[in-house]
């Protein structure tokens, strides 16, 4: 596992892209930083008051398409040159080339997040400190690296069911288009009221409507299976971190190890089965 590894990381260094890669996610943080503070001054002098922890995970929602996008270039380039034959030639077992694939994509993406956050530290100059405390502000970050590693493993699955670059790369994305809207859904449903009422407008005027039980609001069970499915998804804790709203750190990072689980127990037996050209 260590040669593989080695060879890997020989490979990602020499890499320009990865390079480019990273750069790019360093100037966009830098970039999204600066931007937001600008919003927040002008709300500030409308009397609108914004944290740091508002702005700092914004970003946080677009991380899977860089994944996506990222483990489709480097995995389709490793069967395309023929790198995963020459490891099988060579005596290296089928579990132990995915794995430490899975491996150096998971170090390449744990980089990418390092560049986002290191890119945002300077808001704390622009905008302020944060509102939330250092230990909570760490628990974010290992969230962070939960969803991390629960995207790798699902992107390095879909690698293995194309042989073209660019299908591969187009259906990578669109998966995380599709989890992107699922998860946008579930939080919607899990974020109406339990009552409804407040003003309307009929007839011309403005009314005020006695609060009245929605509908819509999700209780009991279902709700806790909702936000479940929220969580288990790592689409759905991207967007929980994008606003903030993280409120149970340990269980999404034992959803996190369990999606990752599934998808790469799913990538090794598949790619045993898989033929390799």
């Amino acid at each position: 596992m260590s040669k593989l590894l080695w060879a890997n990381w020989m490979r990602l260094r020499t890499g320009r892209g990865f390079w480019l890669a990273l750069g790019g996610v360093f100037l966009g943080s830098v970039l999204s930083i600066w931007s937001s503070s600008l919003s927040v001054r002008q709300m500030v002098q409308s009397g609108f008051v914004r944290t740091l922890d508002d702005c700092f995970f914004g970003p946080s929602t677009l991380l899977g398409a860089l994944f996506a996008a990222f483990l489709c270039l480097f995995l389709s380039a490793e069967f395309a040159d023929g790198a995963v034959r020459n490891k099988l030639i060579v005596g290296h077992s089928r579990a132990g080339v995915y794995l430490a694939n899975y491996l150096t994509c998971l170090g390449a993406c744990l980089a990418f997040v390092c560049a986002w956050v290191l890119g945002s530290l300077p808001g704390l100059l622009w905008i302020g400190p944060f509102s939330m405390g250092a230990g909570e502000f760490w628990m974010y970050l290992l969230v962070a690296a939960g969803f991390t590693a629960a995207f790798t493993a699902l992107f390095a699955l879909v690698n293995l069911f194309f042989g073209n670059k660019a299908v591969t790369v187009v259906f990578s994305l669109a998966l995380w288009l599709v989890l992107v809207l699922a998860a946008g859904a579930l939080y919607d449903r899990l974020s109406e009221p339990e009552l409804t009422g407040g003003v309307m407008y009929a007839d011309g005027a403005f009314r005020e409507v006695d609060p009245a039980p929605n509908p819509m609001y999700l209780a009991g069970p279902a709700r806790m299976l909702c936000t479940l499915a929220l969580e288990f998804l790592p689409t759905g804790q991207a967007l929980l971190m994008h606003g903030a709203q993280i409120t149970a750190p340990w269980r999404q990072l034992g959803l996190s190890a369990l999606f990752t689980a599934l998808f790469l127990w799913a990538g090794v037996r598949f790619f045993e089965k898989k033929e390799i050209r």
